[in-house]
Parts: structure tokens; sequence; C-alpha cells
């Protein structure tokens, strides 16, 4: 892996795909890994340029500090593009790394060339209530250990009908979650900056971006009204839902997640 710095903060990224596509900055959610895009790269990397990076205290970036701040996060973002000498990319990113692509482009909109904002929110309304599993599991783990507190979070994260019928992606999940071994301290400074996030009132900025929101009907962790919402918000911004799926999209609906993305891709480029 490459390395990118953030002042002090060293970053890895991955830069893969076809070197003359289109540059796709993909920022990845909670706890997750530049490995976490591994059931979408199929579908981009053939035609587009790919960046995908592990967040500070995840994967081999360097550790979390506290306070963390959605200033941060956008800095980190902007210093893969700038270690990867790409002036203006494609930015796709999912949950935590859909509200720091949202901050992205409203900030630095000469570095963005369209969003793809998946299984996210513009701020204010991310449920009825916090997310009580993913907060006893990151609470528990250095206690019982990540492997017996992943069942907290499946149903959290997975439709029915996956955890009915795919065991097996979830399984693939969890080994890959259990190698990157993010700490709980990273979860906890990640939920910390989710929950100050809100870009409500500025979104009507991002008018004239090409804008594809995405989000599955079953996603319970950040309900599809979220992602509703964040479309209506966004002057001419498209909205896809995947029927059935819920919060992890490559797990539920992967090849109709890739399809929606590629499609996206290819309008606006």
């Amino acid at each position: 892996m490459a390395v990118a710095r953030n002042g002090r903060v060293a970053l890895r990224y991955l830069d893969s795909g076809k070197t003359a596509g289109d540059p796709v900055l993909h920022i990845m959610g909670l706890g997750g890994t530049a490995r976490a895009w591994g059931r979408l790269l199929p579908y981009v990397e053939p035609d587009y340029r790919v960046l995908t990076f592990d967040h500070r205290g995840t994967g081999l970036s360097d550790g979390v500090t506290f306070p963390l701040r959605m200033d941060d996060l956008v800095g980190d973002a902007l210093a893969v593009l700038d270690a990867a000498r790409v002036q203006r990319a494609h930015v796709h990113g999912v949950s935590l790394g859909g509200m720091v692509a949202q901050e992205l482009a409203l900030r630095h909109p000469d570095r963005v060339r369209s969003l793809i904002l998946g299984c996210t929110t513009p701020g204010g309304i991310v449920s009825n209530e916090p997310p009580w599993r993913l907060i006893a599991a990151a609470g528990l783990r250095p206690f019982l250990g990540a492997e017996r507190t992943w069942p907290l979070v499946t149903t959290a994260l997975y439709s029915r009908r996956t955890r009915e019928e795919f065991p097996e992606r979830i399984a693939e999940d969890e080994a890959l979650r259990l190698e990157d071994a993010t700490s709980p301290a990273t979860i906890f400074a990640q939920m910390l900056a989710v929950a100050r996030h809100d870009a409500r009132e500025r979104l009507h900025a991002l008018g004239g971006l090409p804008v594809t929101v995405m989000h599955g009907t079953e996603d319970t962790l950040i309900p599809p009204r979220a992602g509703e919402a964040l479309a209506a918000r966004i002057p001419g911004a498209k909205l896809v839902l995947l029927d059935g799926a819920g919060h992890l999209l490559g797990s539920d609906a992967g090849p109709e997640w890739g399809a929606a993305v590629r499609a996206h891709l290819r309008a606006a480029g």
C-alpha cells in the first residue's frame, strides 16, 4: 500500500483498476478498511482507476486521536487524492464515508467530479434512537472479544434474506473484520464524528453536481427515510432504492449495487 499524509497522520491507500480510467475515490464506513470494498471492486476496476484507503485508526493507517472531527476525515480523503496526484475524482462514500463525501464536496467542490452516497444521512435523522447494538458491541469487545460480540450487530447490518439464506457472506465479513481488528477506541471516535454531522442546510450547494443516493429498503441502522431526505435536499440528485437490502449493500445486494454504481459513473463521466 502507498502512503498519504495528513499532517502527522500516515494513511495507507491502494491505487488499482484501470490506470487511464477516470479516478474514483471510495470512502468506507464505520470501522471498515479498504478491504471492505472487495465485493464492489470487480464492477469498477475494469474501467476505472480505483482509490481505496484505510481510515485513521483502521487497517495499516496511523491510530486515531480524540476528538475525531469531520474536518480530520475530510483532510484524510484530500491527502489520498493529493498523494495519488488526482485533482478531481468521482467520490463514493458509504455510511460514515458518505458523510465525509458530503463534506468533501461542500468544502472542496473543485476536487469532486460526482458523488455516490450510499446508506448514509444528511444528519439529524439517523434513526429514532442511537445504534445501541453497535455501541454495546464496541463496549463489550475488550471483555468478550470481537468474535463473541459480532452477533450483536448482524441484525442491524444485514437484511433478513441474507441472514437466513446466505450466512456464508456474513461469515466472510466476520472473518475480514476479525483480521482487520479495528479497535473500540476508533469506533467510538468515529461515532462522535457521526453524531456531529449535519449538512442539511448546506446540501443545496451541491446542485448541478451529478449525485446518486443509494439506500437499502431494509436498512435498520440508517433507515431509508434518511436516504430519501438526503436526495430531496440535493437539487437534481437521483435516488436508487435497493429492494430487500440492509445496511451492507455489498453483502445484501452486490450485483445490484455494482450495476447502480457503474450506471452513475457512466452517466457522470
